[in-house]
């Protein structure tokens, strides 16, 4: 539980953004499959949502040596992974848990994983269906679940309405599998930039596959990952820093180099009226609470943020609400009035176990003040967030 005081800052907020989990996972993942060493160069602290991979792939036998601003991944070559003596612990990662399941489905042994009460409630089907179609045992659609492979070639379907994470999974464990998977797709796709990005990685270290408009081909190919590579800084997180700029009318600097703003986050800082998300469902928490405080509007195309950590359509509503700011959920999103204030709530704001909820309620709370449940939560992706949130100008913890 944290409690909030009013913060005044008078002078620019200087503010710092974490490594990408996104890049640092998939990394990690490929960095484990070479033959040689990679090493992760960053700055910031890593979140509990990486260490969790590198906890599992240490199980696997993947060295990983954690220096201050690099790790170093000693990887296996191909089909070599030990087989792990317990349970995968994947903590509260939802990617953590789909790429070792699609990993795991390289190998012949049973592999067990599991995660966090939060981790436990997302659903697991749409890829653990795939696995099971390519000759995979798969004991469950939640965790804990046991992948029993080897994977063998053949065709599936991969519906990839609710999540990109599966295509994502099967692309970057491909190296390990023995032959041709043909894979049928869905033409309603979310989250196009998280499938674009391993695209765009494993392309990197020598895959030739590409995704095609109504399906794609996974050939087996040599695995050649780069001896260095830069993570760029979690810009999923940057409205966080546009919120609190907004709330406290102050110039918020954000540190680490170049930061190239998607589509929708330009239209986010330039206040559009409609806000498409369908690509970028993680913000829409700090998105409206932007949208609150400026013009109003509406938020769309994120019926698929129903399963993430939280409903987080629902979630995002009822967090407004806590503060005293009106708020309603639509089909596939949320209607938001202007001209807002938050007001500091007469009980404590549930996180709902989702770190990108407990940040929001966080920066609204430091205009305000008042106590968010489930603050630690924000470790997952940002484990300095409290440390940094509680220097720009009073409160305590």
């Amino acid at each position: 539980m944290l409690s909030i005081e009013p913060m005044r800052p008078e002078a620019a907020i200087q503010w710092s953004l974490p490594p990408s989990k996104s890049h640092m996972i998939r990394w990690l993942a490929l960095a484990a499959q070479a033959e040689d060493e990679t090493t992760l160069s960053f700055s910031g602290s890593v979140g509990e949502d990486v260490r969790s991979m590198a906890g599992c792939l240490r199980q696997l036998g993947i060295g990983i040596e954690e220096r201050d601003s690099s790790w170093i991944v000693r990887g296996v070559s191909r089909n070599e992974f030990s087989v792990p003596e317990g349970v995968l612990d994947c903590g509260n990662s939802a990617t953590t848990a789909r790429f070792l399941m699609a990993m795991a489905a390289g190998m012949s042994e049973p592999i067990i994983l599991d995660g966090d009460r939060s981790l436990r409630r997302r659903d697991m089907s749409v890829l653990a269906g795939v696995l099971r179609d390519l000759g995979c045992e798969v004991t469950s659609d939640r965790l804990p679940l046991t992948v029993t492979g080897p994977i063998a070639s053949g065709h599936a379907r991969l519906d990839l309405s609710d999540s990109s994470q599966p295509l994502s999974a099967l692309l970057i464990a491909s190296p390990n599998y023995s032959g041709v998977i043909s894979l049928e797709t869905s033409s309603h796709r979310v989250s196009k930039g998280y499938s674009e990005l391993s695209y765009e990685l494993t392309a990197r270290c020598g895959s030739s596959n590409e995704m095609l408009y109504d399906g794609l081909t996974l050939e087996p190919w040599p695995h050649d990952t780069p001896r260095e590579v830069d993570i760029p800084v979690e810009l999923s997180l940057l409205p966080i820093a546009m919120l609190l700029a907004e709330l406290h009318s102050v110039e918020v600097v954000v540190m680490g180099g170049n930061l190239e703003l998607s589509v929708a986050m330009r239209e986010l800082a330039e206040w559009a009226e409609v806000l498409d998300l369908r690509d970028e469902s993680d913000i829409i928490a700090p998105a409206a609470a932007l949208m609150a405080l400026g013009g109003g509007g509406r938020i769309t195309g994120v019926a698929h943020a129903r399963g993430k950590e939280s409903d987080r359509i629902r979630s995002t509503v009822s967090l407004l609400r806590c503060f005293g700011m009106e708020a309603s959920e639509s089909e596939d999103g949320v209607e938001v009035a202007g001209g807002q204030v938050p007001l500091r709530p007469e009980l404590p704001v549930d996180s709902m176990e989702d770190h990108r909820l407990a940040m929001t309620a966080m920066a609204l709370a430091s205009k305000c003040g008042g106590i968010v449940n489930g603050s630690e939560v924000c470790k997952v992706s940002d484990p300095g967030f409290i440390d940094r949130l509680m220097a720009i100008g009073g409160g305590d913890v």
